[in-house]
């Protein structure tokens, strides 16, 4: 984790820089979310099948290598902007099969009513990672440049991986049936499944609406460090680790709420805090006030992270949670694409801002919204 926030910093700067275009900005991160979308619910079906932990140390080796390719071709002048477009797709691929079997496993590693912690626990890990991650890789674009900056990312891909093969934990496979028509069936499984329980897919049909109101921020972030408040590499750095640290509180606050039961409610009120201090991040010209509202963002993240993880974690068999979560991630990820192109083509008329105060109101009436919804007060 801490090794892709450098690279994050230093590929994003790079095509800024290169380029000077909020369309090649939003293409890279739309390359970023297709895999998702079109591989997510194939890939969980492998994940029910495989071993997680293995399969976790695979994807690592090849994030490593492809990282390790695109920092050389940077370093030595070759790297260009359809390039980008590859790796960051291949990338994303490997995450695809990655972060569900992250997720399904934390289910074998604890007792169910430490599900709650545990998911604290791992976004306390994912702050502390992003406080060290964006600062740094903002200073080592500014000092060394980009290319070194992603060498150290490629590194710590390794690193994981070496630290996977060393340790076992249980990962319960589903049986496998042979041919493409049984992987057909598994695929659709994960999303009968969400079908039937109406609570979980309205929860995740808000969340799609959500990350395609917060998707732009990925785009309007470095135009906002490098055009609005003029802080650089560097300042862009900051905005994620400000994001951070608010994640490392929010879920110490999450650690200690072991028997809060009303997660739907919590998750209400963390999307509306987060639409708002969005919103008042892009008011912001200061950039104490503005890593401040980035840290209260990133409080609010944490906790809607955590809530969710746990409410699926306790209402999926662990069998079935390869499929679930690449469907869920299909499902909130699938229309950031969409989100992603408006943005290219609204920064040719309005400003930076104006649409990252518009992304962060609209967030909040969504959180205000699913109040209305009874599943969702009494989840």
């Amino acid at each position: 984790m801490f090794g892709s926030r450098l690279t994050y910093i230093a590929l994003l700067w790079w095509v800024l820089e290169k380029t000077g275009s909020a369309t090649a900005l939003a293409g890279v991160a739309i390359a970023t979310v297709l895999p998702t979308f079109f591989l997510g619910p194939i890939a969980g079906v492998f994940i029910d099948r495989l071993d997680r932990r293995r399969l976790m140390l695979a994807m690592d080796m090849v994030n490593g290598l492809i990282i390790g390719t695109a920092a050389t071709l940077l370093f030595i002048g070759r790297l260009q902007i359809w390039q980008i477009y590859l790796f960051s797709i291949l990338s994303s691929t490997a995450t695809v099969f990655h972060r569900p079997s992250l997720q399904s496993s934390i289910p074998n590693l604890v007792e169910p009513e430490q599900l709650t912690k545990a998911n604290s626990l791992y976004q306390i890990s994912n702050g502390i990672t992003g406080v060290a991650g964006p600062a740094l890789g903002g200073i080592l674009v500014g000092f060394i440049g980009s290319g070194p900056t992603m060498w150290v990312d490629a590194i710590t891909f390794f690193v994981a991986g070496i630290s996977l093969s060393l340790v076992a934990f249980p990962s319960p496979r589903a049986v496998a049936s042979s041919g493409l028509r049984s992987i057909f069936s598994d695929t659709l499984s994960g999303f009968r499944f969400l079908y039937h329980k109406k609570t979980l897919l309205f929860m995740l049909l808000l969340f799609g609406l959500v990350n395609f109101l917060l998707a732009p921020t990925s785009v309007l972030f470095p135009i906002m460090a490098k055009n609005v408040l003029n802080v650089g590499a560097q300042g862009f750095g900051l905005f994620g680790s400000a994001i951070s640290v608010g994640m490392i509180f929010g879920g110490l606050l999450t650690a200690r709420l072991k028997r809060f039961r009303h997660h739907g409610l919590g998750i209400i009120c963390g999307l509306v805090l987060l639409g708002v201090m969005l919103a008042v991040f892009g008011c912001s010209r200061n950039m104490i006030l503005s890593m401040l509202s980035l840290a209260i963002v990133g409080l609010a993240v944490a906790i809607v992270n955590t809530l969710e993880a746990v409410i699926f974690q306790t209402r999926v068999p662990n069998e079935l949670q390869g499929r679930v979560f690449a469907a869920q991630s299909a499902i909130t990820d699938g229309l950031q694409p969409i989100s992603l192109a408006l943005t290219g083509a609204l920064l040719a008329v309005l400003s930076a801002p104006t649409i990252t105060i518009a992304s962060g109101v609209a967030a909040a009436l969504a959180g205000l919204g699913a109040l209305a919804a009874k599943t969702m007060r009494e989840l």
